[in-house]
Parts: structure tokens; sequence; C-alpha cells
């Protein structure tokens, strides 16, 4: 799924989360865990397992013994966060040894060394209204005013990886200086930082170590946005930074121009990117030390001022270095995992087509594999073009009962046996089970393989009429045909789309597949040209809003454009756009504005559930199942990471696991 949310400027070269999970044809393993490779040498202290460690990395305290660096007492905030490792206290030294796919693969980098919000997830994901949210880098907030009022105290003496303390500063040049840029944001700010009359949220200092944000109405998903949303920033440092903004700096446009842009608001992005720029000060574990991209690899060695510890009061992170390999597919990926090379990898090679492969080879490799809760609801959805612009064929998609009889006319079972493993159930776009907001009759509605039922509701439709070679007539007696657009490196629903073709022509219907690039792709469904779409699908946000409800309701003109894109502009834009919907969809887009100004989860909750009543009712979207197990590799001296994960694009794994706290020890 592309993010249908900008939180900051666009970060040059960033591969977003549709392509990620396309990586390698198969499901992107969103989550992650830990590891360490080959050693010539033990780690540091691995015979060990607790005290003998001592305070700070042995490295570290060189350094500091001979005065090249401050005391750790001097490093640590005066209350650092104490981390309660998973099994056990760890040992220092190692080095994680990892992989991204090309230099755009950044997402890997923030999920598993940039994982460092003002508030975080706990460890294990129950869902968005379930899973605590813990202080993170603030050590206390309150929420104030039935949530409009959000009120963030930092730790006393934490200090970015350059030694320089973290001030209340540094949260006003984030969110004056870059959040709300009007310059920095041409085609609008981000939503998260408005209230809904458009304006700002009130930003106040409220004394040396406390800010607060001040809404006209409450914000509900504010604190799950800083906890989930990469890309989200609250602090950034205005000592380093402010060189490159011409409010603070003189020079800031000749520094862009002498990079190579064309002024300061191309290059301030790139400034306030630690994997493009490893100048900039950090509050990460590990701290990169080459641009991502320059080089072969992306080399991050430990922070020496990270403020967190272990539960003796050593300072983490217990890993000495991160090293992730830049590969250019899928299929080196998958070799390296098998001879042993990646400690701990989750993304791209954890597809059905490949866990033979990578299951046969954990003996020879050293690694054992870890299971990967799937984030999607659909492995395939298909929708068709409801505000299409020739009016037949708008006509054509909005009957419910020409949808339900395609439905019906899909062999689930055997795409499942065929494409996935046999892995997953029929399924329509909806919560899979274990979601709360799993309804099992939204999901299982009309997935009946059944050509009689499917011919029953063809009929019921209006096409009783066929030719000589039996394909269905329009009224006008034409072909009932149309043309379905699948991403050509899509290959599951390309193969997928070929037996749904053939089950179609069974009952009388001709479906044309074009197969596109993805740019291409996105061309013709934004443009409203799309008759029919795939896609896979995706769960329903409760809190933010944002993220996948697009798929349950018109609520984003370009997440919705497979099938409601017109209606989507209308509620967007106030109805001066679009086209206004039909009653029962208006009724569900107001359910919708009340549910993201409900700050009780509960409440929202509820109203969450309303809204998929009527997505049942409607029937956006075709299904096809839900989705394979995903999996990722550690290897067997890596501890401390956990055995199960959540792929949940808001959970962000490994992060919210603290990888500072996985720790190399033993042999393979």
């Amino acid at each position: 799924m592309n993010p249908d949310r900008t939180p900051s400027p666009a970060q040059r070269g960033v591969l977003d989360r549709r392509t990620l999970l396309r990586a390698g044809g198969g499901l992107l393993v969103a989550a992650s865990l830990s590891g360490c490779g080959f050693f010539d040498t033990e780690p540091e202290g691995a015979a060990t397992t607790g005290g003998a460690k001592g305070k700070e990395a042995p490295a570290l305290k060189k350094l500091a013994d001979a005065g090249k660096l401050p005391k750790v007492a001097d490093r640590l905030p005066g209350t650092p966060l104490k981390v309660t490792p998973l099994e056990k206290t760890g040992v220092y030294g190692g080095t994680w040894n990892s992989a991204m796919i090309t230099q755009e693969d950044v997402m890997w980098l923030r999920y598993s060394m940039g994982y460092e919000p003002l508030v975080a997830w706990a460890p294990a994901w129950q869902g968005m209204t379930k899973t605590k949210m813990l202080p993170n880098v603030c050590e206390k907030y309150e929420v104030k005013g039935g949530g409009k009022e959000f009120v963030f105290t930092l730790r006393k003496g934490l200090k970015w990886s350059d030694g320089e303390p973290v001030t209340t500063d540094d949260f006003a040049f984030a969110f004056t200086e870059y959040n709300v840029d009007p310059d920095l944001h041409q085609d609008g700010v981000y939503g998260l930082w408005l209230s809904r009359s458009g304006r700002p949220a009130r930003f106040e200092v409220v004394d040396q170590h406390t800010v607060r944000y001040v809404y006209e109405e409450p914000k509900p998903g504010f604190l799950e946005e800083i906890a989930g949303t990469s890309g989200v920033v609250m602090l950034l440092p205005a000592h380093y930074l402010g060189q490159f903004h011409p409010k603070h700096g003189r020079n800031a446009e000749a520094l862009a121009k002498k990079a190579g842009l064309a002024s300061w608001i191309d290059y301030m992005p790139l400034r306030a990117d630690c994997w493009a720029n490893p100048d900039l000060p950090t509050l990460n574990a590990w701290v990169a030390r080459n641009e991502v991209g320059k080089g072969s690899s992306l080399v991050a060695e430990r922070n020496p001022y990270y403020w967190k510890v272990d539960p003796d009061g050593s300072q983490l992170p217990y890993i000495d270095k991160v090293v992730v390999e830049n590969i250019q597919d899928v299929e080196v990926e998958v070799l390296k995992v098998t001879n042993g090379d990646l400690d701990m990898q989750l993304t791209h090679f954890g597809t059905i087509r490949n866990k033979p492969v990578i299951a046969r080879n954990r003996q020879k490799g050293g690694y054992r594999l870890i299971e990967v809760k799937s984030a999607l609801a659909n492995t395939m959805i298909i929708g068709f073009n409801q505000t299409h612009p020739d009016a037949r064929k708008r006509r054509l998609f909005a009957n419910k009962d020409f949808r339900i009889g395609l439905s019906h006319a899909i062999d689930r079972q055997k795409i499942i046996d065929t494409i996935y493993g046999g892995q997953g159930v029929p399924w329509q776009c909806g919560p899979a089970e274990g979601d709360e907001l799993y309804d099992r009759e939204l999901g299982s509605q009309y997935t009946e393989y059944s050509a009689a039922r499917a011919n029953e509701y063809l009929d019921k439709a209006g096409f009783t009429r066929r030719n000589g070679d039996g394909t269905r007539l329009t009224k006008d007696g034409d072909p009932l045909s149309f043309t379905v657009l699948v991403v050509s490196d899509q290959p599951d629903q390309v193969d997928a789309l070929d037996l749904i073709r053939t089950d179609w022509q069974k009952v009388g219907v001709k479906a044309n597949i074009q197969r596109l690039a993805e740019t291409l792709y996105w061309e013709r469904v934004e443009a409203g040209e799309s008759e029919g779409a795939t896609w896979q699908g995706s769960s329903f946000d409760v809190r933010t809003g944002e993220g996948g409800n697009h798929y349950y309701l018109p609520s984003n003109p370009r997440g919705s454009s497979r099938f409601g894109g017109q209606w989507a502009k209308w509620y967007t834009r106030g109805g001066k756009a679009g086209e206004r919907p039909p009653a029962r969809v208006r009724e569900q887009l107001e359910l919708f504005d009340r549910m993201r100004l409900t700050f009780d989860p509960s409440q929202a909750l509820g109203l969450a559930k309303q809204i998929l009543e009527i997505t049942k009712e409607e029937f956006y979207y075709i299904g096809i199942s839900t989705p394979p197990a995903e999996y990722g590799i550690v290897r067997n001296n890596v501890h401390n990471v956990p055995e199960e994960f959540s792929a949940a694009v808001a959970h962000q794994a490994p992060g919210p696991s603290n990888p500072s706290t996985y720790f190399i020890s033993g042999r393979v």
C-alpha cells in the first residue's frame, strides 16, 4: 500500500511502504528481529551474561579513561530509560550484519535502528486500541482537555549523539521550522499538525524541559501517529539544522546551491534525514557513519550518548556496530540468508515461494525462523470503478448483483493452493481474525465458489442474454467485458488473475488483464480511467483515521480511486469537487468524521464497527484470501529477539522490541 499520508517533507530516494510489500514478488515481512553473523572472535565479555560487563562498552570506557569522551555518568541523562531485556542481560560487542534491497530501502533502517519516538508502543502488538503506549524519549507525557492538549516532559540531561543537550528549542524548531513551515509544505501541511479549521496546533514551551501542543478540538490518533508513523518528527537538533534554514542561517541558500540543489527547501529534508546525512545528530542507538548509497554498505556505530540502560544500569546498546549491505535483488538476499551471512533479517525474502529453501538451509546457515503476523487483510482485492466517466460502465460497476456474481464465480481455494502454498482461507476485504474489528460475516460473504450462484446473481443483474460463444450481453447487445489493471511486478496477483479470468469465462463474463508498471498503473487509476484494478487489502485504522481506511470507505482520493475516486474527492474537498456519493455512503463518511473526533478508544471502536457494517452492505471490493504467514530469520547466537512479531505498519517492528538489547553470545 502506498502511504496516503506525508508527515514530513518528501524524502528523496525513499521507497514507500507499498514498494517494500512488492519486493521479491511476495509479501513484505514488515517486522524485524536482531542478529549477528560469523565472527573471528567472540564478542567482548561473551563468556558471561551479566554484571561483569561493566557500565559501558569497553571501547567507550577506554575513550572516557583517556579523557577523549565524558564519563558514562555524564553522558547519560539524569533518568535514563531502564529497559528489561526479553531473555536476560547481555554482553557488549559484535556486529549485526543485515541487508537492504538497493539504497532506497530506508524503511528497514528506520524500523531496525531508527525507532526512537517520544512515546513508543509496547513490544507486543495487540491492536491500536489495546497496545500500551510508553514514554520513550520523553520522561513522561499527559493528555488534557479530553484530548485537546498534549504535554511532554524531556529527560533532564538528555543529549544528542554529538554530546549537545536536547532542549525545548529542538521541539520548537521541529514544529515551527519544519512541520508547519509553509515553504517546506507548499502542497499543504500534514493533517497531524492541524486543527479541523486548518490552523496549526498551538505550540508552547511550558518550562525548560516541558512543551505542549494544543488543538481546537480533540485530536484522536495524535499519540498513535507519534508512536507509529515513520516520518513524524517531534525533535530536531536546532543547533545543527539551523544553518540550513534561512530564518536561522544566513548562508542557507548558499549551502543548498553548493550541494547542487535549487534552494534550502530541497536541501533541508536531506539534512534532516540521518540516513542521507551522517552528520545529523540523532537519538538512535547506532549512528550512521556514511550516507546510504555511498559504498557497498551502510555502517552504523554505537551512540556514546545513548540514553537507555539495562537493569544493571549498563548503557545500551550491547551490539557495537550494524552493517547493512546494499544488495540489488531478493535472489541475492535469499542466498545470503541461506549461507548464514545475515544475522537478523525480516524484509523481502519472506515469501511462500522462498520458504522451502529458507527452511531447508536452517542448520547450514545457523539461523532460526521467526513468525511474523501479516498486517494485510487480503492477498488481492479487485475494485470496480463506480465513478467511471462513462455512464454505461459506471452503471455496470455500481450493480452490486454483478459484483456478487463475479465473487461467487471465483475458485478461491484453487488460488490459495496454487499460488499461496495452501495457506489462508477465502476472504473478502475485511479485518482478519485476531483484529479488533474482525467480522466473520464481512469477510466470508459471497466467497462460496458456486457457478450456480454466480449465474443467479448475474441473471439478476440483468445479463440474461448470451451470444454464440456463451458470453453474456449487455442491454445494448455488447459482450459483457471489462479490463482489469494489475501491477506487472506483482507476480502473485498476475497469476491469480489468470485463474480468475478463466472462472469468469465459465459464467459468461469476459475479462481482459492489462499488466502495467506501477507508475502507469497509478496514473490510470488516479485519473479515474480504470474499469477494474487490483491491489492488496489492509486493515482499518481506528485511531488515526489514516492508513488503510480507504479500503472500507471513500476517504482518500488516491487510495479509494479503484472504486470511488470521485466520491473521495467530494469528501476531502468539502463538496467543491468530485461527485456527491449515494446517501448510505454519505452516512458512512459522517460516521468516519465522528470517529476521527472521538478521543475515547472504546467509543471510536464502536463507531468503526458501524462504518464497517456499511462496508459490508456496499461491498466495494472483491477479495481473494487471508494472507499466508510471514517470517524472518535470526542467527542462533543472537539473543533477546522475540519469537513473534506483528507486521502492522503502525507497530514498526522490530523497533518496539528494543533492538538495543539484542546481543551476541556463543557460537551458532
